[in-house]
């Protein structure tokens, strides 16, 4: 969830469209400009991790993140791997790296999350 100013203030969240509370919860929040505002009321705020690894890693994932909007796909790279040598469970690093190495397998049709589950295991060994 994002407030008034654009801050995260709610992790993302995974959203099952099959389950009929999850399409009620998403027509009232596109049909009640108040709902936004309860939700946000009710949730409880991010957990920052004081884990100075894991705080080094979301800092090197941002800046990957801003070199490779600039255009230094390498330098963003370089960025990355060392994001997830802090924090090697970080899911968000693992699918930014292949996606950026790999776009056939996020980009053209469907999302291979198979192709995701070999890597992890890949990785792994």
């Amino acid at each position: 969830m994002i407030d008034e100013a654009g801050r995260l203030t709610k992790q993302p969240f995974s959203i099952n469209v099959a389950k009929k509370e999850t399409i009620k919860m998403l027509e009232r929040w596109l049909s009640d400009p108040t709902y936004n505002t309860t939700l946000l009321r009710d949730i409880k705020p991010l957990k920052k991790s004081e884990n100075p690894k894991v705080i080094e890693a979301n800092a090197r994932f941002q800046l990957g993140l801003t070199l490779l909007k600039i255009g230094k796909k390498q330098e963003a790279m370089i960025e990355w791997r060392k994001a997830l040598k802090l924090d090697p469970k970080n899911w968000l690093i693992h699918k930014q790296i292949w996606a950026v190495e790999h776009p056939d397998k996020f980009y053209d049709g469907n999302v291979d999350y198979g192709w995701q589950k070999e890597q992890l295991e890949a990785e792994k060994r």
